[in-house]
């Protein structure tokens, strides 16, 4: 029988795994939540739906089970100091203040000039370990100014760079080498 992967492991290997950057937002009571967060993916096109991994101990999380919305707002490489600022550099409200917002069919808070904002109505949650999975129906879709992606890799951010057709990949990089 094999040995169970040790949290060390798993947490090295997630830190290999590069993702998109997010700033996850709802809102409740009358007061805006946000996160920071890299655990978000499609999960169907019909209905659409998006799905967001969160932490139960974040403030965010406790917002989006009672009011049932989110946004998913994709973030530009430019982003990244709203980046850390969601991810605990500011707290409440102070998060907000240094970029313009709306609200679209949920009320849930959208960054105006993210990439891409998914504003979203849970559909179902699911508890597992130290996270909730939320699937959103996707209800409004915002595209916001062009750019890059933030990414984050190996604790740092990173940007999305393009290969051009005909250019060769770089050293050790191979389509096929799955």
């Amino acid at each position: 029988m094999e040995q169970p992967v040790s949290l060390e492991q798993f947490k090295l290997g997630m830190r290999i795994l590069t993702g998109a950057v997010n700033v996850i937002t709802s809102a409740h009571g009358g007061r805006r939540y946000g996160m920071t967060a890299t655990a978000v993916c499609s999960a169907t096109a019909e209905p659409p739906t998006v799905l967001v991994c969160v932490n139960k101990l974040a403030t965010t999380h406790g917002a989006i089970a009672k009011s049932r919305v989110f946004c998913v707002n994709v973030l530009r490489a430019e982003d990244w100091e709203l980046s850390s600022t969601f991810s605990g550099a500011q707290s409440g409200e102070g998060r907000f203040k240094s970029r313009d917002w709306t609200r679209l069919a949920t009320g849930a808070p959208v960054l105006i000039d993210a990439l891409v904002s998914f504003d979203c109505r849970v559909v179902k949650k699911i508890v597992h370990g130290t996270h909730t999975i939320f699937l959103g129906q996707v209800e409004q879709v915002l595209v916001g100014k062009q750019g890059k992606p933030l990414l984050y890799s190996e604790g740092q951010y990173a940007r999305l760079a393009s290969l051009t057709l005909g250019e060769p990949l770089p050293e050790g990089l191979d389509y096929w080498g799955f």
